[in-house]
């Protein structure tokens, strides 16, 4: 099943490039043709039904299709990823791991890395045709990283936080929604990974917030957008 949402990107400068922040939680780099996802956690599905969540199975098919619809969208020809592009440890011949193997396998011309994240220490990024890089990785004017934190070389774009947004309307429930959130100098990425939890973010008053909702990148507060 094609998961992929019909999108409706949205453009905007960063350190002076333009960005395309794209609402099946991907950021695109047009200057390096770069594909940005974070905090993918493959295989995260199998790990909470061994631990006896009865949760259906396709979660990394589907996951692959959106990644494949992001790639054809942008016509990126490099996915890179800010870290935990798996999720735990598992078993060597895991169905999930021959899958995104032979995905790998298919996209053979594409240059794929991962900035090492807190949960990559389980599978080593090799095993999945994928390029694992320590700590960061500098391309002005960016610095990727997995943990968001300020670098001196440049604006930093992260992952690891899970960023979302809770909007409150008078008598609806409360909708949590996936959130990009960009600050004076480090900007965090949603989480790609459907699996994954959300950490309501706490901007500062020039931050720059992202929900995304309905197939849109939507801007949340005039008072969080940079003049």
């Amino acid at each position: 099943m094609n998961t992929a949402v019909d999108a409706a990107p949205h453009t905007l400068l960063l350190a002076g490039e333009p960005v395309v922040l794209d609402p099946d939680r991907a950021l695109y780099w047009p200057a390096r043709r770069t594909l940005l996802v974070a905090d993918v956690h493959f295989g995260k599905a199998q790990v909470l039904r061994e631990g006896g969540i009865p949760l259906p199975r396709g979660s990394t098919g589907a996951d692959l299709a959106r990644l494949d619809a992001l790639l054809h969208r942008h016509g990126a020809r490099r996915l890179l990823v800010l870290g935990d592009l798996v999720h735990g440890r598992t078993v060597p011949d895991a169905a999930w791991i021959e899958r995104v193997r032979a995905w790998r396998a298919g996209h053979a011309a594409l240059d794929c890395a991962v900035v090492r994240g807190n949960h990559d220490r389980h599978v080593d990024p090799a095993r999945l045709g994928f390029e694992g890089v320590d700590d960061t990785l500098h391309e002005g004017p960016f610095v990727f990283a997995h943990e968001p934190a300020p670098d001196p070389r440049g604006y930093v774009l992260g992952g690891h936080l899970h960023p979302g947004v809770v909007l409150r309307e008078r008598h609806a429930p409360r909708a949590r929604l996936p959130a990009f959130w960009f600050g004076t100098s480090v900007g965090v990425l949603p989480a790609f990974g459907r699996l994954t939890g959300l950490m309501p973010v706490q901007p500062a008053p020039m931050d720059q917030v992202f929900a995304i909702a309905a197939g849109l990148v939507v801007p949340i507060g005039t008072r969080h957008r940079r003049t």
